[in-house]
């Protein structure tokens, strides 16, 4: 049964532009906050991680107030808990081969025996190929052979203009071998990051984290983009996004044909837009050739993170959304951190529930 979420309106501007306006939750999932902990990344200008910070280098604020920063470190062995997220809305096996070969390098590179993950497709349907396991074996075999959820992806739908800051969902397909859009394509993102942090993320401790190998962005989930975008933030869940196009030359049907993917403006803004606002990043991959590498570069930061920890001033636990700003001292550092919070009542009780 589709669980019920409270669509915000205003969580739009946060995705889109990292604003938001405090919003009350009325059915928040449940969580703890009387400490607030923040998982986050730092890079150089150069785009290189910066494992080696102190704790003085850091400054933290809510809603623009400055907060103490009370717990403080830097982070390879706290246990992680990963999904990955795999488009399987195609008939071509080669792209499905290409993605279960990158997908069980990464789990093999990422996933210790403290961690667990666990590997979902999604297509027409949500699938789970494998549940949260620290066992090897079982993580690989899920991603040997990966069914197809049929659909050949076409061009991007034209008409796809800028994207408004507020209001939009995703959608638009991505091209493949010049063929005309398949406007009937499903690809249910949305749904699947629903699913997959609701079922094997929101009750765990630690890091967590969901790695989306997208063919497209999302097409006819029943699950909104904003209602995606606050189930990752209230369960502290950092979304990071392949986003794949301009394949590789392949010989097909007796022809050396090349596969190009049309670039899916529309959805890759708005997957950008809802990683960023996670903590994470969306990597552009030029080419199916190319998944293994940028699976490399978030194994990297997923085992090179920090984390801060402090108790918020404002003790109103009232389940409204609170802005997260983590500032590095230091001229060319970025920092990658979730940009928020919702303030439900410690101990888990909503907002306005009697004591």
């Amino acid at each position: 049964m589709r669980m019920r979420f409270v669509a915000l309106t205003s969580l739009m501007a946060l995705a889109l532009a990292g604003l938001l306006g405090a919003q009350t939750v009325q059915e928040p999932v449940q969580s703890e906050v009387d400490v607030v902990s923040v998982y986050f990344t730092v890079r150089n200008h150069k785009k290189q991680l910066v494992n080696d910070l102190p704790q003085d280098s850091f400054h933290v604020a809510e809603d623009g107030q400055p907060q103490a920063i009370k717990f403080f470190a830097h982070h390879s062995d706290v246990v992680l808990n990963v999904g990955v997220l795999l488009d399987t809305g195609t008939r071509m096996d080669w792209i499905l081969d290409e993605e279960g070969h990158a997908a069980s390098l990464f789990l093999r590179h990422v996933v210790r025996p403290t961690d667990l993950g666990f590997v979902v497709s999604y297509a027409a349907k949500v699938n789970a190929l494998q549940l949260p396991t620290s066992d090897m074996k079982l993580l690989q075999a899920s991603v040997r052979h990966i069914p197809g959820g049929g659909g050949e992806v076409g061009p991007a739908p034209e008409g796809t203009g800028p994207v408004p800051d507020i209001g939009v969902g995703g959608g638009g397909t991505v091209g493949i071998n010049g063929k005309p859009v398949q406007l009937n394509r499903e690809a249910h993102l949305y749904d699947a990051l629903r699913v997959s942090t609701v079922r094997y993320l929101q009750g765990e401790v630690g890091r967590k984290a969901v790695v989306v190998v997208a063919l497209s962005g999302d097409a006819k989930s029943e699950t909104k983009l904003e209602e995606a975008l606050e189930t990752l933030l209230q369960s502290d869940v950092i979304a990071y996004v392949l986003q794949i196009y301009d394949a590789p030359r392949h010989g097909r049907d007796n022809c050396d044909v090349i596969h190009t993917y049309a670039r899916d403006e529309h959805g890759e803004y708005v997957l950008k837009k809802l990683a960023e606002a996670t903590g994470g990043r969306m990597l552009e991959v030029k080419g199916m050739d190319r998944i293994e590498e940028a699976l490399d570069e978030i194994s990297e930061e997923l085992h090179h993170q920090y984390s801060l920890g402090y108790y918020p001033d404002n003790k109103r636990w009232d389940g409204k959304f609170r802005k997260i700003q983590v500032a590095a001292s230091g001229e060319g550092y970025t920092v990658y951190a979730r940009k928020g919070y919702y303030a439900n009542r410690p101990g888990g009780k909503p907002a306005g529930t009697e004591q």
